[in-house]
């Protein structure tokens, strides 16, 4: 779903004639950060390899977000010793360590853009902008449309983030025939 088609979408529910494009684009954007802080499943995922010495701080990328996980390189095993505060990491046993993290996804900037997030989630960005519309709009009314389009919202948003953390990734490999 392409930015147009999120705005399409979003003036079919709110029964609006026209969203300004910045606000929309702004919209998409502020709901694609928040829903990687709500569900991994929803950011980028990056790798970072950290020689660490034991009880010092180390600086993790300025995109981080949240770790899903550390492996200590040397046996290839998943460490659970560390501790994260203020986008820094500390562990409690010196060595070599692959950490794989989560970061934001690229920000929309036009309309034929498509936002490179889990298609899951689109329909969940088409009524967060048609509610963020809404209540910019009616913003010091208590309008019923506007309840009505956070409902379902908050709703596709709780559904969405379900379905994305319920998906089982298969690791079979597809084997494919020999070129002749």
């Amino acid at each position: 779903m392409t930015v147009q088609e999120i705005k399409n979408f979003a003036l079919k529910k709110t029964g609006f004639n026209q969203i300004p494009d910045a606000y929309l684009i702004d919209y998409v954007n502020e709901i694609m950060d928040s829903l990687v802080v709500d569900a991994d499943s929803a950011g980028k995922k990056e790798t970072i390899i950290i020689d660490a010495t034991q009880g010092e701080w180390t600086d993790l990328p300025f995109d981080f977000v949240a770790v899903k996980r550390c492996i200590r390189t040397e046996n290839n095993q998943v460490c659970d010793e560390f501790l994260i505060e203020n986008s820094q990491i500390q562990f409690r046993i010196s060595g070599e360590y692959r950490v794989e993290y989560i970061t934001m996804q690229d920000h929309v900037s036009s309309l034929e853009d498509t936002p490179p997030i889990n298609i899951i989630f689109h329909e969940t960005l088409a009524l967060g902008a048609a509610y963020k519309e809404a209540a910019r709009i009616f913003m010091y009314d208590n309008n019923n449309i506007k309840a009505q389009l956070f409902s379902e919202y908050m709703e596709e948003r709780k559904k969405a983030i379900r379905k994305a953390t319920n998906t089982k990734r298969s690791r079979r490999r597809i084997r494919y025939a020999d070129f002749f």
